[in-house]
């Protein structure tokens, strides 16, 4: 799908960046917009309904987009205690606008997936996570200095973390020449000291009961107020500098270089929750 609109948007969020860069390489910017919804698969793995969070806050585009291709995803067909099953999930995903010729494509960048019963003894549970302060050199450096922070934990039996990974880290303002390392990682050890103390409530019940140990990641947001659309940002496209990856060991073969930017903040993305829908082939990217 493409509009000429789509460069305005674009030029209008990338220009929203508070720094400009001065020499070197150019960054990688991107525009994207992350999209909440739900959604029901059948047994035969094919969607059966869906519905997108608040569709009028989205440009009508982005609802013509995803209506014409969320039909046509196939899921693996889900089993639940070795049966097959419907199952319900809550989904996030990630649009991103990609230049081409004159104007923009919309591309399907990536979506996430989580159980929509929540809070249950079958999976772990937030008990204490205090979010992390803004790091104060970035409040000193003016408004519009903020980043995500895409961290990956690995839960021991007590629900204490054992260990904490900056996964990824992008932001969301163009640093000076040979700067960007020193900021991504202000922003990683700001948000690696505050999760290292966060604690959990590990599973009782099902599947996950009694593992040694629990992997997850969680986004940490640090959103200026100068960004467009800071206060709320659904429905809006976001400029960023995608930052690189780090691989994480202990997460399996199958989330190894798993796309982060659909992972919503402010949730628990546990990896192999039983229920969680596991896409195979998706229309749209």
């Amino acid at each position: 799908m493409r509009s000429p609109w789509w460069w305005a948007v674009v030029l209008w969020v990338v220009a929203g960046l508070a720094l400009a860069a001065e020499g070197g390489g150019e960054p990688q910017v991107e525009a994207g917009m992350l999209v909440s919804g739900r959604i029901v698969v059948g047994p035969d793995g094919k969607p059966s309904e869906y519905q997108l969070k608040d569709p009028d806050r989205l440009p009508a585009g982005v609802r013509r987009f995803l209506d014409l291709h969320i039909p046509r995803w196939q899921f693996e067909p889900p089993m639940l205690e070795g049966r097959a099953v419907a199952l319900d999930n809550l989904m996030d995903i990630h649009l991103r606008a990609v230049p081409e010729g004159e104007g923009m494509r919309l591309e399907l960048g990536s979506v996430s997936f989580r159980p929509a019963a929540r809070d249950t003894e079958y999976e772990l549970r937030r008990r204490r996570l205090i979010p992390p302060e803004y790091p104060r050199a970035a409040l000193a450096a003016g408004d519009g200095v903020g980043a995500v922070v895409y961290v990956a934990l690995r839960i021991g039996p007590d629900g204490k973390v054992v260990e904490a990974v900056d996964e990824q880290v992008n932001l969301h303002f163009i640093p000076d020449a040979g700067s960007d390392g020193k900021w991504r990682d202000l922003f990683a050890r700001n948000a690696l000291r505050a999760a290292r103390a966060w604690t959990f409530q590990p599973p009782t019940r099902g599947e996950l009961a009694g593992l040694p140990y629990w992997r997850l990641r969680v986004p940490v947001h640090y959103i200026p107020s100068a960004l467009p659309g800071a206060g709320d940002q659904y429905g809006k496209w976001q400029a960023y500098v995608v930052g690189p990856w780090r691989q994480v060991d202990w997460f399996g073969e199958a989330d190894v270089r798993q796309p982060l930017e659909s992972l919503a903040g402010n949730t628990l993305h546990v990896a192999d929750a039983p229920g969680q829908l596991k896409l195979v082939a998706q229309a749209g990217g």
